[in-house]
């Protein structure tokens, strides 16, 4: 997979759907209601991220993760293969890029299997 606007994933939470910066914070919107966005993949096994985290895009106007999303999955594409688990956001007004943790690493699945 490479990053780029064809490699699509499927983030779902019940988090905020859009964040504002602190003065004017009376704007973020959040429904109670869980959500879908389809962001696509910016980077993957570089940087800050290496392989245990993936950068998805994130802007309400094209979809991705806020606050109150993490934990919740991320699937391949429209797939039910899990990606990964929203685990966090780097910017503070939930655009830019999110981080999703990788299900996919051999320490990861042994300790997925050690504690289901």
């Amino acid at each position: 997979m490479k990053p780029g606007k064809r490699s699509l994933f499927t983030s779902v939470g019940y988090g905020m759907q859009e964040a504002y910066p602190e003065a004017a914070g009376w704007k973020d919107v959040s429904e109670k209601a869980r959500m879908a966005a389809p962001p696509h993949l910016l980077q993957i096994n570089r940087g800050a991220v290496g392989t245990y985290a993936i950068l998805l895009s994130n802007n309400a106007a094209t979809g991705g993760t806020c606050f109150g999303d993490s934990g919740g999955p991320t699937f391949i594409g429209d797939t039910n293969v899990l990606a990964g688990v929203n685990s966090f956001g780097m910017n503070p007004t939930c655009a830019g890029t999110g981080g999703v943790f990788r299900v996919d690493q051999p320490e990861v699945l042994e300790w997925i299997a050690i504690h289901l």
